[in-house]
């Protein structure tokens, strides 16, 4: 990531990433910030929580020399409007990703997908499938999260996080170094530089986002209710298929990995025998170069 710092001590490249970003105002009126850069074949890339699109930043910048790449922050993350309160869900968020498809006249994308961006991703899926999804996706690229649900191991922020009123209480305590030792507890060797920390931080707690966490967190109750057709969805899906996993990963590592290959027998894999959770930023130049090759 770009070192040099800007004013408040935040990377330049985290508030120039900003500075990039337009607005699509959708259907429901809410303001979601994306960005795009590059020509080429389309990559839509899809964020987790609790972080931001500039999870993906130095993917991006690899992929934009010969592709288009579009990163969006989902409503309630980045610098997307976060109302509040506000019953977040996943099918608005894949209602807003086919809201951007189409602003931007994509048609098809290749579709990188890491966390809660891959829940986001199988609602997608499982819209194509039945034939109710309004582009083209070419191929899917998964990046660690608990596509078998069964196997998912919550930590315990995340336990507390989705309790009722307890959550609230949680959140509201949540603070930066706080934010910085969940983080690192789920990546591997490479740890959180100071820089990096500072630019995903500049998201999260943008407009007091980080207090917003136990509402968007939500998702794992409508992963209880609609997992196993979402798995369907990716065991159902014919197209290329390639799972990048952080084995490291305490939350949805190797232990998850091992279950997807039986569910996914057809999907090439990648192993990343060092990163945790986030394989777009412990080692972007492997995801970039998978993502190329397709």
């Amino acid at each position: 990531m770009d070192g040099r710092q800007a004013a408040g001590g935040v990377p330049a490249g985290a508030r120039q990433w900003i500075e990039e970003s337009e607005t699509l105002t959708t259907s429901a009126g809410h303001r979601i910030a994306y960005r795009r850069r590059g020509q080429g074949p389309a990559v839509l890339m899809l964020h987790g929580f609790p972080t931001w699109s500039y999870d993906y930043a130095e993917v991006a910048a690899d992929l934009e020399a010969d592709h288009h790449v579009v990163t969006l922050d989902f409503l309630g993350y980045g610098v997307s409007d976060k109302p509040d309160p506000y019953d977040y869900t996943v099918t608005e968020s894949a209602d807003i990703v086919e809201e951007l498809v189409a602003h931007l006249s994509l048609g098809g994308v290749d579709l990188v997908v890491h966390d809660y961006g891959a829940i986001v991703g199988q609602e997608l899926l499982d819209r194509r499938r039945h034939d109710a999804l309004g582009f083209t996706v070419r191929s899917v690229t998964v990046l660690n999260c608990a596509i078998v649900y069964s196997a998912y191991r919550p930590t315990t922020l995340q336990k507390l996080l989705v309790k009722p009123v307890l959550g609230h209480f949680v959140a509201s305590r949540v603070t930066p170094s706080r934010a910085r030792a969940g983080l690192d507890a789920v990546r591997g060797t490479a740890k959180l530089t100071d820089a990096e920390f500072e630019s995903l931080w500049l998201g999260m707690s943008r407009d007091n986002g980080h207090k917003l966490t136990y509402r968007l967190i939500r998702y794992n109750t409508e992963r209880d209710l609609h997992h196993a057709r979402w798995e369907a969805a990716l065991r159902e899906w014919d197209g290329p298929l390639h799972l990048m996993w952080g084995l490291a990963d305490p939350v949805s590592g190797a232990h998850v990995l091992e279950r997807a290959r039986r569910l996914l027998p057809q999907a090439r894999v990648t192993a990343l025998a060092d990163a945790g959770h986030f394989p777009q930023s412990e080692s972007p130049r492997t995801v970039a170069a998978a993502i190329r090759g397709g």
